[in-house]
């Protein structure tokens, strides 16, 4: 199986956990030309960016520290981007979180990370 179908299939493995858990998946995949959001959900009032990392094993260490500066600044980006292409309000609570999927489970960061793009929310 290449990436993109691991990716795939882990992407839908969370969407169905973050369901299982009171999570209303908005969006799958957004994409534009700042980056790409894995998913998009709501929650207690809350618009969640997630991001999606998947691990066979740890020999490259925990999924979460793949989400470096740079890939937060392009979550943050087309977050913005998201949030206007869209019309929600300026006062929207937001939040980044990181699903860590591994053969043991999903654990979800929540607040893995706070805004850090170029255009204010």
């Amino acid at each position: 199986m290449n990436t993109r179908k691991i990716g795939t299939a882990q992407e839908q493995r969370v969407a169905a956990w973050m369901k299982q858990h009171g999570y209303y998946i908005v969006e799958r995949n957004f994409n534009c030309h700042f980056g790409e959001i894995d998913l998009i959900a709501r929650k207690d009032g809350y618009l969640i960016f997630v991001e999606v990392k998947y691990r066979s094993n740890l020999a490259y260490g925990e999924p979460c520290e793949a989400v470096d500066l740079r890939k937060q600044k392009r979550i943050s980006n087309a977050a913005a981007f998201y949030l206007r292409r869209y019309g929600y309000p300026m006062d929207q609570p937001c939040r980044f979180d990181v699903a860590q999927v591994s053969a043991d489970g999903i654990e979800l960061l929540e607040d893995a990370f706070p805004y850090c793009g170029i255009f204010s929310m």
